[in-house]
């Protein structure tokens, strides 16, 4: 394969999965994560900021948002436009990371190919959030970590690419936290690398100073957060304690263990288990290897990849230091969720790390013999139908069917959601409709956020009191009742009693919102409704 056949599948590949992830932006109803980015995109800068810096995120991501929706507006496609683009753009940069003067072109165009298919980069380019942009950040990086074990280049271009990758390493952290284990994983293997070479420690030294000034004015705020975050899960906890301790969940448990245990603390064995299984679906998520039934199916379609591992261990075996040093940042990055347990989307930062070091692996078999590569372009074909799969799903749209039903009532009755931030999403849903105004159930989460020493994305805390006192002084003879069903939320069946003394409740649309979390209820007073 030469030159322009490699370009040509490049651009074929990354059209292939830009044709994939906007066919899940058309299908995909947008889900409570991206109704937050929603939430910010459309707000004043100034209470953006004050917004983000009592959030558990960055800035980055939601400033780059609140002045792409004064120039694109609010749509389901314009707020996913974003991570298309950067999910297409992130192809191209990890196409040019890898070195020409390496292996072959076979091997070059495999690897871009199971970049670009890889499910879990297709689903996230298709969604409003910050990964698509982490993901291009943490591949433009490495990009320049390629560039920088070029023995061709002079002492002046390393110390340029080292600042560009200090600025570049810098955004990482200011889209996404996780940013921090990837730079950790970085530092550490460059730090050992000059060791081995007195060349390096020049470059390196620029790339501490920028990243860490950069970094470490975001640093107090940082810590605020964490802060604000432990504060809230504590009281959450405790409100539903206090009223029902039967009500807390497992999952509450945990946030409780987890926000009185200082940070750092070792998991017990049952955790490092999950833990453990987390890291290992969250990787074959990534690389490409979706679920199948049976034990037989899964071995076959994950054989490619375990000859591309065994690639991996032969690269690393020979002392490739590119291959050493993308380990290192995918190792200490995995790590970093012992010390802060995070969500599978978040380990999508050390992906770019994995499939880089995919290609080393290629690179290692094909020294050893060149049929074995071909379990790259298997592999690749199998992140296809993955994809294929994925956008083949049936996708629920419970929020527009309950806007419509909404909509259609001429009564215009008030609208109520079960609670905290889920009231956002409807909003959303009802935001050209002037005349259904959404509050939250029992609490207004706007009130409560306003009555906060801080503002941002957090569980408003419920009790019994609370349910009572809003049906105490609710006037309204019949209301709509909007409910999100998840045990973290809420403690529903206390406010389940509280209502029906008061109301009678009417399941509305049940069939179509069977297969989702969302329900909604027509609420008729008693005592109206007594003749």
């Amino acid at each position: 394969m030469g030159g322009g056949a490699h370009l040509a599948l490049v651009v074929t590949v990354a059209l292939t999965g830009l044709v994939l992830a906007a066919i899940l932006v058309g299908r995909r109803e947008l889900w409570l994560d991206e109704y937050h980015t929603w939430l910010l995109a459309t707000m004043p800068l100034s209470s953006l900021w004050t917004f983000v810096t009592g959030d558990v995120h960055p800035p980055l991501y939601f400033a780059l948002m609140n002045g792409w929706y004064r120039l694109a507006g609010d749509s389901q496609l314009a707020m996913r436009l974003p991570s298309l683009l950067a999910y297409t753009a992130s192809v191209f940069v990890f196409a040019a990371a890898l070195r020409p003067a390496d292996g072959s072109v076979t091997v070059r165009s495999a690897a871009v190919a199971l970049f670009a298919l890889s499910p879990a980069l297709v689903y996230y380019g298709s969604e409003a959030r910050m990964y698509a942009l982490t993901v291009l950040l943490a591949t433009a990086v490495l990009a320049c970590v390629v560039r920088l074990h070029d023995e061709s280049r002079s002492a002046h271009q390393h110390e340029g690419t080292a600042a560009i990758l200090a600025v570049g390493a810098t955004l990482l952290v200011y889209t996404h936290y996780t940013g921090l284990f990837f730079l950790s994983g970085l530092g550490l293997a460059w730090l050992l690398r000059c060791l081995r070479r007195r060349a390096a420690w020049r470059p390196f030294v620029r790339f501490v100073v920028i990243a860490g000034v950069g970094t470490g004015l975001w640093l107090p705020t940082l810590l605020e957060q964490r802060a604000h975050k432990l504060a809230i899960d504590r009281q959450h906890v405790a409100a539903v304690a206090a009223t029902s301790p039967t009500a807390i969940t497992d999952g509450q448990r945990q946030a409780a263990a987890t926000a009185a245990a200082p940070a750092g603390t070792a998991l017990a064995p049952q955790g490092m288990v999950a833990w453990a299984e987390n890291l290992a679906m969250s990787t074959a998520s990534i690389m490409g290897v979706f679920p199948a039934s049976g034990v037989l199916k899964m071995g076959l379609l994950a054989l490619p990849f375990l000859v591309l591992a065994v690639g991996v261990l032969l690269a690393v075996r020979a002392r490739d230091e590119l291959a050493f040093t993308f380990v290192l940042i995918f190792a200490v990055t995995a790590a970093g969720s012992l010390i802060v347990p995070i969500s599978r989307r978040y380990l999508l930062v050390a992906a770019p790390a994995l499939f880089l070091l995919l290609w080393r692996g290629l690179e290692a078999l094909h020294r050893l013999r060149p049929a074995l590569t071909v379990a790259g372009p298997v592999a690749a074909l199998l992140s296809l139908a993955g994809c294929l799969r994925m956008t083949m799903t049936p996708e629920a749209q419970p929020l527009a069917r309950i806007a419509a039903v909404i909509r259609a009532d001429t009564s215009r009755l008030p609208v109520h959601i079960i609670s905290n931030y889920a009231a956002v999403p409807l909003r959303y849903h009802l935001r050209r409709d002037s005349t259904a105004a959404v509050q939250g159930f029992p609490v207004n989460v706007d009130a409560w956020w306003t009555s906060q020493p801080f503002k941002g994305w957090a569980t408003v805390p419920v009790t019994r009191d609370s349910t009572d006192a809003w049906i105490d002084a609710h006037a309204a003879p019949a209301a709509w009742l909007v409910q999100f069903e998840a045990d973290f939320q809420d403690p529903w069946h206390y406010m389940e009693e509280s209502l029906d003394r008061r109301y009678v409740r009417t399941a509305v649309a049940a069939d179509a919102l069977r297969e989702s979390s969302w329900r909604l209820y027509r609420l008729t007073d008693r005592r109206a409704a007594r003749p």
